[in-house]
């Protein structure tokens, strides 16, 4: 499935258009002279959609746990629909496109949102995460403590596997823990998370300084079974 001729244009103007909205994060970030990230827009969906179906890795492998293969075109345009209305109605946008020019297609994504704790418990300076259940036996025998809570990012990407290979998400997941997460947003500590059996993304998170931390098991209906969590967390400032 090919994109249909003025994709880039129409990409193009929608950025425009959208930069000149008071939207905090909008960028565009240049993080090498090769990749920026800008925000997606409606015009992204086709090519989101020809690049989850070039084959089944992204079902099988995506941090989204909803991602089918084929990939549906309504999906697609709906997914990036709703990431529009949503950094317009919030005035912030946590989402961006990776593209190797400003202008040029999509070749990946980034997303930088608050973290979702989940059965993870909110954030400790100068502490590791633990789940709910252990907080709770900690607060049996020590008593509950006030403590600082940390204002904690998650993040999740793919990428187009047309362009794996070149360290492309190494360089965009290092730029966003140093340069964005904190700078824009006032994350004090980011989480990435990936299956266990996903080594490429988990090397990713490895290389550019992210540290293991607790995973929880989740269901996923897609696979109809538990699959184990490899979690990992990035401290903004040391």
């Amino acid at each position: 499935m090919s994109a249909p001729s003025g994709t880039n244009i129409e990409t193009t103007v929608s950025i425009a258009q959208t930069n000149r909205r008071s939207i905090r994060g909008t960028g565009p970030f240049q993080v090498s002279p090769t990749i920026w990230l800008t925000p997606i827009v409606f015009a992204d969906g086709v090519e989101q959609n020809r690049i989850f179906n070039i084959n089944g890795s992204f079902h099988k492998g995506l941090y989204s746990a909803g991602v089918t293969f084929p990939f549906l075109m309504e999906a697609s345009l709906g997914f990036v629909k709703r990431l529009e209305e949503k950094r317009v109605k919030e005035g912030v946008c946590y989402a961006w496109a990776i593209r190797t020019d400003v202008d040029g297609p999509m070749v990946g994504l980034l997303a930088l949102d608050p973290f979702d704790h989940e059965d993870i418990e909110p954030c400790i300076r100068g502490k590791e995460p633990v789940t709910r259940e252990a907080q709770a036996i900690r607060d049996t025998f020590l008593g509950n403590e006030t403590e600082s809570v940390l204002s904690c990012g998650g993040f999740g990407y793919w990428l187009s596997p047309e362009h794996g290979g070149k360290g492309i998400m190494t360089e965009v997941v290092n730029y966003a823990l140093t340069k964005m997460a904190r700078q824009e947003f006032g994350y004090d500590r980011v989480h990435g998370k990936a299956w266990v059996d996903n080594l490429g993304s988990r090397r990713v998170m490895e290389r550019v300084g992210m540290r293991p931390a607790v995973g929880v098991p989740v269901f996923v209906p897609k696979f109809d079974a538990v699959v184990d969590i490899a979690h990992y967390i990035f401290d903004t400032q040391n």
